[in-house]
């Protein structure tokens, strides 16, 4: 695939950064020297916060569906989980360990039978 032809998809909202907020408080931050006071500090602290939650909200609001579809995918697992359909249409599954080791042991020995013959053969035949 080309990087070329590569474009966003229009239908889904570009996610935000996670330094999203350092934009806003840019905007905000005075140009000027030192702050002259600790009310005035403390005021421009709360317009910021106020910012910050007033493009949080924005953000929540644009992107309600996505929201919405993400929690209803945490959610609704629970849901079925608390009624317990989970257990109720598995299909039992028997592991028998002994079976399993003696097809391995068998598969080994095989392999040692192969390895020996073709050693004795190479004797045989210098």
């Amino acid at each position: 695939m080309e990087r070329k032809y590569l474009r966003p998809n229009k239908m889904r909202p570009t996610p935000l950064k996670e330094d999203f907020w350092k934009q806003i408080h840019a905007r905000h931050r005075p140009t000027g020297g030192l702050t002259t006071s600790a009310e005035d500090a403390h005021r421009r602290d709360a317009q910021i916060a106020n910012h910050v939650a007033i493009e949080v909200e924005r953000t929540m609001r644009n992107n309600n569906k996505e929201l919405e579809n993400a929690l209803l995918k945490e959610i609704a697992p629970t849901a079925v989980n608390i009624l317990g359909n989970q257990y109720e249409k598995l299909i039992s599954l028997s592991f028998d360990s002994d079976e399993v080791l003696r097809a391995e042991e068998e598969k080994r020995r095989k392999m040692r039978e192969a390895i020996v013959n073709a050693a004795l053969k190479k004797r045989r035949y210098p």
